[in-house]
């Protein structure tokens, strides 16, 4: 798994891991450098107090850790631009699979935590490949520190033969060893149960931090700010808040990271004592001068720290499993659709013909038929309007038409070809739909109504004049260049429901396809407004197909044909007349019932005389 993210940054930027490992060179040399002279000088300070040498070893001293502090900062900086490239390469990738995944993946569950856990992770580090380098860069570093210790320490530890002292002994040479192995040993075990403890807390800490974010994002958000006043919901969010941080957890978890880290480093402190008594005690026996005292303890020190950097490194690499792991399966995922190759047809009569054939589906992870059974065809040039009660499988049926779906059961035909036959973005093209919970974007408002960076100016306007939108385009200061909202610009223009509604009915007029599909496009309507959408229908969609659906029955007379759906089956078809003409049938009854509502509040208004004031 780690061979594959090395593989994979080394794709984002060539030669990076290059500069790591040159980075941890350079970040090693200093304090040995240091080391090296500072014995030398000493020496030569208690022995022979040679000045010209000793200018010598300074001046080499100041000059090569300038020429490493120069080359440091410099490799450093390239190595920050590097990480920086491959932070936002790594976020692209992610991006790419998250839009192009498969419609279906968005409403899996597991697929969801996948992508919660993603972000989540991101919001708390900046992205994985922060922890990933540096502590790639530590193990490097921890490696080469190591090397060299042990080059520079290693006749610290070599027998004296020319003294009786015990510590000039090998056997106390041994023990010595043997000592700095066995703390390294335990500083490992250390390090293993901290990480097993980090990783629970991890797990624990992102369950609370996806509640704290909603609390701390999501419900400060402006849009909340009506409700949060009238209805005095201030309190609740301020006691879930304090339930989500459990700041109790989180003291506790800080006092245990608290003891090992004391111990670890009660332990550090404890060897380091054990060296310089030992190196000190040798040097007295005669072993080696006095200046050399200070190459060795420090040489065994190195030794220490960086072993202690290769156990951390490897450490936090392992707490990093879960995220690598979940970042490659998102990378992973693979498309759920069949992937056709067949061309879309383009017909310059526009000759298209939509079949249902037996068709039925439940939505993943569901028991229950969201449709049944249904069979029905649809030609070009064709208004058909939608109607049923709520969960009666209308919106479920566009989602199938437009292929956001694949029917569990039956198929979808094409001028007589199943749907998943066609290249899928060539057949997604044929389609342009309003749906009742559309989105609108933070970007222009010509933008928006194109949906990409470049727009036809004159035919943005012609579609957004269609749909009404041409009494509000005075109010926007910089015309189609607006920006709606105020996530990105300070001078956004916030847009009622209503508007928006318009906004997302011109970019459906904008891409052109020759099927048109509305679900519930005037909801957010006021009457008039909606009364020019339903007496424009017939120039706003043309002798395009048309699929419209609504609650309200009045707004279907316009459309040619109207097919009933009831718990996810279609139960009757036909124009408006004929289906109010059955006495028994579904759409005579929820015609009655609207009707009734009428009929019920103007009895009321005649009941209590109300009538409308008059001006004058």
């Amino acid at each position: 798994m780690l061979g594959r993210i090395f593989r994979l940054y080394h794709q984002f930027t060539g030669g990076f891991w290059f500069v790591v490992v040159f980075h941890a060179i350079l970040q090693v040399a200093s304090p040995f450098i240091n080391l090296y002279f500072s014995a030398r000088i000493l020496n030569e300070l208690i022995g022979n107090k040679n000045v010209q040498l000793l200018g010598r070893y300074v001046l080499l001293t100041l000059t090569i850790n300038l020429v490493v502090y120069l080359l440091m900062q410099g490799i450093e900086k390239l190595k920050n631009i590097a990480s920086e490239k491959i932070m936002w390469k790594e976020y692209n990738s992610i991006s790419e699979v998250f839009l192009n995944t498969d419609y279906e993946n968005l409403g899996d569950p597991s697929y969801q935590n996948k992508k919660r856990y993603y972000l989540e992770r991101i919001q708390m580090e900046g992205g994985l490949c922060w922890r990933v380098i540096g502590n790639v860069q530590n193990i490097v570093k921890g490696a080469i520190t190591i090397g060299t210790a042990i080059v520079f320490a290693v006749p610290a530890f070599m027998p004296f033969h020319g003294s009786t002292s015990f510590f000039a002994t090998r056997t106390a040479s041994i023990l010595m060893i043997l000592l700095l192995v066995g703390a390294s040993i335990y500083s490992v075990c250390l390090n293993g149960r901290q990480v097993e403890l980090d990783r629970k807390f991890m797990k624990e800490f992102m369950l609370g931090n996806r509640s704290f974010m909603y609390y701390a994002g999501d419900c400060m958000d402006y849009r909340y700010g009506k409700e949060i006043r009238l209805y005095s919901e201030g309190q609740m969010l301020v006691e879930g808040m304090k339930k989500v941080l459990d700041i109790d957890r989180l003291g506790k978890r800080g006092l245990l990271s608290g003891f090992y880290e004391a111990v670890k480093d009660g332990l550090g402190v404890l060897l380091g004592g054990c060296v310089y008594f030992f190196i000190g005690a040798k040097a007295i026996a005669g072993a080696f001068g006095a200046g050399m005292i200070v190459q060795y303890v420090g040489a065994v020190t190195q030794f220490t720290g960086g072993f202690s950097e290769i156990i951390s490194g490897i450490s936090a690499l392992r707490s990093e499993e879960p995220f690598l792991e979940n970042y490659l399966g998102i990378l992973d995922s693979k498309p759920i659709k069949y992937q056709g190759t067949l061309p879309v047809e383009k017909r310059d009569d526009n000759e298209y013909e939509i079949e249902f054939r037996n068709v039925s589906f439940r939505y993943p992870g569901s028991d229950n038929w969201a449709l049944r059974n249904l069979s029905l065809k649809m030609k070009v040039g064709e208004h058909l309007a939608v109607v049923g009660r709520n969960g009666s499988g209308k919106t479920t049926f566009i989602k199938l038409l437009c292929r956001l779906y694949d029917p569990t059961e039956g198929e979808i035909l094409l001028n007589g070809i199943d749907i998943r036959k066609y290249n899928y973005e060539e057949y997604l093209s044929l389609f342009s739909v309003v749906f009742q919970d559309f989105r609108l974007f933070s970007f222009s408002l010509g933008q928006n109504v194109a949906a990409s960076v470049e727009v036809d100016g004159q035919k943005a306007e012609d579609c957004l004049n269609k749909t009404g939108f041409s009494d509000r385009m005075p109010g926007m200061p910089r015309g189609l260049d607006t920006p709606l909202y105020r996530d990105f610009e300070s001078d956004g223009v916030e847009i009622s429901g209503g508007e928006a509604q318009k906004i997302a009915l011109a970019r459906a007029l904008y891409k052109d396809a020759p099927f048109v599909i509305l679900d519930e496009p005037t909801a957010a309507l006021d009457p008039v407004a909606e009364y020019e959408i339903y007496s424009g229908f017939e120039t706003l969609v043309g002798s395009k197909s048309a699929v419209y659906i609504s609650h309200r029955l009045s707004s279907c007379r316009f459309c040619d044909d109207i097919a009933v759906f009831e718990q996810g089956q279609l139960v009757q078809r036909g124009d408006h007349e004929t289906l109010l003409a059955q006495r028994e049938g579904l759409y005579q009854e929820l015609w009655n019932a609207q009707a009734q509502y009428y009929e019920d509040n103007t009895e009321e208004s005649e009941k209590y005389s109300i009538e409308p004031v008059m001006e004058g």
